[in-house]
């Protein structure tokens, strides 16, 4: 033992081994506490010497080299325990479920699939493996298999779980999507916005295909319900938004639909700075000016609204005002900690 470990366990008055596995798991559980994870570790290969059939003792040392990111040590660990015949049931369902978690922590997703299903073959109603299995079955774009564990987790927890699964058949469908399915990544989306009507994540991916076939109407419709039912999106959209309705050759409705929006919630900056671009893009220099203004004068500190208002500025040609926005900007910057104020001196 090194001069410095022995010396923290004298400041603990502990400069003796443990006698007995309950006082070391104990002593373990405090050094973990205390951040002290060698001793930690001392502890527990003590206890376990002291008396291997101690299950609990290995179990608390394999989820010890987790926590240090020393995956193959767990591995080895739990491999081992499962190995005995002489395993009670409850610590071989322990030890398969921290297996589990090994495989998924060290990035072996197949090798975690296949421990954790084994563990709901013992214990199909199993909270802590439903839900990790649900979330790896998706990771490896296994979705039915993922949905169908999804709804045995909502069911065994009696809550209403259709947004969570909209969210799975939306990422189904983004995956179909990558993979050029575009008619099985519509059907995903139809039947996650039927889970979930208000599934944002739903509505900007059904904007996306319905664009992507030429039917500008059609994703007007699916993206002008983004910034209704969640403000903070709204940004995702408004430049597809405005693409759209110039396809269609009614741009300027763009302009009337965002007013629409800011008569309904005034202060939602996203639209005014769409709005804002929107009326600079037509000339109306002037109204997308007084528009960022507006907003600067509810938030000062809005960095997208000054570098919003440089560009419109540079684009109409007043370069000096353009010049004390960015300085402007600037100062937001490293008032926010962006940015490091230096002084330079010649």
């Amino acid at each position: 033992m090194s001069p410095v470990r022995w010396f923290r366990r004298w400041l603990r008055g502990d400069t003796r081994s443990p006698r007995d596995v309950d006082t070391a798991v104990r002593k373990a559980l405090r050094s973990v506490l205390e951040g002290d994870l060698d001793a930690a570790e001392d502890l527990l290969s003590r206890a376990v010497r002291i008396d291997s059939d101690q299950v609990d003792a290995y179990l608390s040392l394999a989820r010890l080299y987790r926590l240090r990111g020393e995956i193959g040590r767990a591995i080895r660990v739990h491999q081992n325990l499962l190995l005995r015949k002489d395993l009670r049931s409850e610590h071989r369902d322990e030890a398969l479920l921290g297996l589990a978690g090994d495989f998924r922590k060290g990035g072996f997703l197949q090798r975690s699939i296949a421990a954790y299903e084994e563990l709901l073959a013992r214990r199909p109603g199993d909270q802590n493996a439903l839900r990790a299995l649900a979330r790896l079955r998706a990771d490896v774009r296994d979705y039915r298999r993922a949905l169908e564990l999804q709804r045995q987790l909502i069911r065994s927890e009696g809550r209403d779980g259709r947004a969570e699964e909209a969210q799975l058949l939306v990422e189904m469908a983004e995956a179909a999507h990558a993979e050029g399915k575009s008619d099985d990544a519509r059907r995903a989306l139809r039947r996650a916005l039927r889970k979930d009507p208000r599934c944002v994540r739903a509505w900007i991916q059904l904007g996306t295909l319905e664009a992507e076939r030429g039917r500008s109407k059609r994703a007007l419709v699916a993206w002008r319900k983004v910034p209704e039912l969640d403000r903070r999106s709204g940004a995702e959209v408004y430049q597809r938004l405005e693409a759209s309705y110039a396809a269609i050759g009614r741009a300027r409705e763009f302009e009337d639909y965002l007013r629409q929006l800011l008569e309904a919630r005034a202060g939602d900056v996203d639209a005014s700075l769409a709005l804002a671009r929107a009326l600079s893009a037509r000339g109306e220099t002037d109204a997308a000016v007084a528009e960022l203004r507006a907003v600067l004068e509810r938030d000062a500190e809005n960095l997208q609204a000054h570098a919003v208002l440089s560009r419109v500025l540079l684009a109409e040609g007043s370069e000096a005002d353009a010049v004390k926005e960015l300085g402007e900007l600037v100062e937001v910057l490293e008032r926010s900690g962006v940015l490091e104020k230096r002084e330079f001196t010649g």
